[in-house]
């Protein structure tokens, strides 16, 4: 497969990772992977790169360092496409988070359950290749939270703050909080911007969870890239 430019092209990836990890990954009966709490990272990370920015000389050590999909579409789907000859660029680094295609609430439920059953296929994919991973929080709307199910508690999370507006009250940051109470992961990392409501939140819950200065933003206050 060359490349992913519509959503007939995506169903085929699916198809084919599915094929791909059949006796790799268990699965349930509606075709949705089972991951193992052995296949999660462990650690925290020191920082927290992209793929693009992967060789930037603002990562000072990668086996320290975590690779992230906080990109845009157009960014991600070829890794979707390279994911097995790039396992090795995964392997250089401490491990890989779930993949971040845009899933919103405006989206057809089957829609959103589609790009987020796409996302967690390329996180099982690296998971059986033996890279250390951290699941994405990312979904679409409170009803899309089922897509979580076979995410083990106590394990490492992730969740991508760019572009979110700050929550303007304890109901919005409900919205995000409550998705993470359901996973109730043993690690939280937040990539990008502060949210204070939702840090009020995430404390009174007792999540263990750290924040990580988004790649733009380290090379602008550093300078270069």
């Amino acid at each position: 497969m060359e490349h992913i430019g519509s959503i007939v092209d995506l169903l085929d990836w699916i198809n084919l990772a599915l094929s791909y990890l059949q006796g790799k990954n268990a699965f349930d009966p509606a075709g949705w992977p089972i991951f193992d709490p052995a296949h999660f990272l462990q650690e925290w990370p020191d920082q927290i790169t992209t793929f693009y920015n992967r060789n930037s000389r603002k990562i000072k050590d990668k086996s320290k360092t975590l690779i992230c999909f906080f990109a845009s579409d157009r960014e991600i789907y070829p890794r979707f496409v390279k994911v097995l000859s790039e396992i090795e660029i995964y392997r250089s680094f401490m491990g890989a988070a779930g993949a971040d295609i845009s899933i919103t609430e405006d989206m057809d439920l089957e829609m959103q359950e589609c790009l987020a059953l796409a996302n967690q296929l390329f996180l099982a994919i690296l998971a059986v290749n033996g890279i250390p991973i951290v699941m994405n929080t990312r979904n679409g709307t409170s009803m899309t939270l089922s897509i979580f199910r076979h995410i083990p508690r106590g394990t490492a999370c992730i969740s991508g703050f760019l572009g979110c507006k700050k929550s303007r009250n304890y109901w919005e940051a409900s919205t995000y909080t409550d998705k993470i109470l359901n996973l109730f992961p043993d690690k939280l990392m937040i990539y990008g911007k502060n949210d204070r409501l939702i840090n009020e939140q995430l404390d009174l819950m007792g999540i263990n969870y750290r924040y990580y200065e988004d790649f733009h933003r380290m090379s602008i206050r550093k300078g270069g890239i």
